[in-house]
């Protein structure tokens, strides 16, 4: 009976110190500045190392009743407090995200040498919907000061047609009435 248990103790053992042998990656979090008048939003951003690349994990939120098909999306690194130095990165992504629901993400941002910054900043320029674009006016200037503690500014957006996207154009030449 005692040969029983111990054998039973040293599996329960192994079997333990095999599942801590992964690797954790290394996840870093970032702070998302939210833009109200946008129809979309990020929670819970943690950007990712992997062997291979860094990784932006995150959920998108659909606030409106458009069905969204993909973002601009700008990352934000500040190596030092106050006036420290300030390098950015901005890429586009495909989202399929029907109305009013949430998804979650993986985001490949085209990082190459991504240096261990104190703080990460994301901000959303540009949601593409089926029918409609939004676009934040100046939305390098308004992350560079939410990244300096601004946290009161209001941001502008942008409405237009989205007229490539739309399944519901014309096909062919427009119809003439004829006298």
């Amino acid at each position: 009976m005692k040969t029983v248990v111990v054998a039973l103790m040293i599996l329960c053992t192994c079997s333990a110190f095999a599942r801590q042998e992964q690797p954790k990656p290394l996840a870093t979090t970032v702070s998302f500045f939210d833009v109200l008048d946008l129809p979309a939003r990020i929670d819970e951003p943690k950007l990712e190392r992997t062997s291979a690349d860094q990784v932006l994990k995150c959920a998108l939120a659909n606030r409106s009743g458009e069905e969204l098909i993909g973002l601009r999306l700008t990352l934000m690194f500040v190596d030092g407090p106050g006036n420290g130095r300030i390098t950015h990165l901005t890429w586009n992504e495909a989202a399929d995200v029907t109305a009013y629901s949430i998804k979650t993400f993986e985001f490949h941002p085209p990082l190459k040498n991504q240096t261990k910054s104190a703080s990460i900043f994301l901000g959303i320029d540009e949601v593409i919907g089926r029918d409609t674009i939004w676009r934040t006016v100046d939305p390098d200037k308004l992350l560079r000061a939410y990244a300096r503690g601004q946290h009161g500014l209001i941001p502008k957006v942008q409405r237009l047609a989205n007229e490539g996207d739309s399944p519901f154009r014309p096909i062919g030449p427009p119809l003439s009435r004829k006298p």
